[in-house]
């Protein structure tokens, strides 16, 4: 009797007796202990899975709040930097066109007292006729002269009209050439890039200037594209920009000015300029001190070919 277990069990029909065995009560002990033993497992388990499934959360919470407060941060400082930038930009645009303005009061008083009262360096016959082939030939590639232009027009003169945009009586510094959109401008002879405005800002938007030897300079405005760098050196014939509609314009041309130390000269004579014609120039722009300036590109010249 010792290695059994007696179970009674009464109710109302009666008192009844069962023998268990001494392995089936450590069996079920053992089950009973076990089962106590998954429940508590599994719930220290569970509470400490939740424990840190709730951490991982706060910690990416906190990540979350961090990464949001330094991309406001970046976005308060773009908006910032734009707004300054457009403050700047407004400021340099109103600059760029206070500086225009003053050019062309400037330009209107040269043309009102500089054209008749100057004094006029003439070309003698002797200095015209020691004048070489291959000197010509060296002046046409420093001096500007032909078109920046393929089969173009001109379709507005150098010299006083009426403004397209403002409507207003105005000394125009140059000429204005047809041109498509996006057409090629050369530079008219071998420079020096002095200056270049790639943004469309101001009366002539995109711009390029070349300097070239002996005082003289071309300008080219309202481009669409500029191909060039300031300081660059380029040749005759070289493709410097792209024609277009940038500033105060009323359709697609090009700008074109020729000057000659700070003075405005006018480029038709010089786009008309070539070998053939060589002496013409001499009698259509006496603004030039041709005299002493043939004089010395021939000397010049003697040099090189030295």
């Amino acid at each position: 009797m010792k290695n059994r277990l007696i179970i009674t069990v009464s109710d109302v029909h009666g008192t009844k007796a069962y023998n268990v065995h001494q392995i089936i009560k450590k069996l079920l002990v053992f089950i009973i202990l076990f089962v106590v033993i998954v429940i508590g497992g599994g719930s220290w388990f569970i509470n400490n899975l939740s424990d840190r499934l709730e951490t991982l959360k706060t910690q990416k919470e906190i990540e979350i709040n961090s990464r949001e407060k330094q991309i406001n941060v970046l976005t308060q400082k773009e908006e910032k930097l734009q707004a300054q930038n457009q403050f700047y930009s407004l400021q340099i645009k109103s600059k760029v066109e206070d500086i225009d303005a003053l050019s062309s009061k400037l330009d209107d008083i040269e043309a009102m007292i500089g054209l008749k009262d100057e004094k006029i360096e003439q070309l003698t016959r002797e200095t015209l006729d020691s004048i070489s082939d291959n000197t010509k030939y060296f002046t046409l590639l420093t001096i500007p002269n032909g078109s920046p232009l393929k089969n173009t027009r001109v379709t507005s003169p150098y010299g006083y009209r009426i403004h397209p945009i403002t409507k207003k009586k105005k000394f125009h510094r140059g000429i204005d050439l047809r041109a498509k959109m996006r057409t090629p401008v050369k530079a008219t002879a071998n420079g020096v890039v002095v200056y270049v405005r790639s943004r469309d800002i101001g009366g002539f938007g995109r711009v390029i200037k070349v300097q070239h030897s002996f005082g003289f300079m071309t300008i080219y405005a309202h481009l669409n594209k500029t191909e060039v760098k300031l300081g660059d050196v380029i040749r005759k014939g070289q493709v410097i920009g792209l024609s277009g509609n940038s500033g105060t314009s009323s359709g697609a041309h090009l700008h074109y000015e020729v000057r000659y130390g700070g003075k405005i000269l006018d480029p038709k004579d010089f786009i008309k300029w070539n070998f053939k014609n060589y002496d013409k120039i001499f009698s259509k722009q006496r603004r030039v001190k041709w005299e002493s300036l043939v004089k010395l590109i021939s000397e010049q010249h003697k040099m090189v070919l030295q």
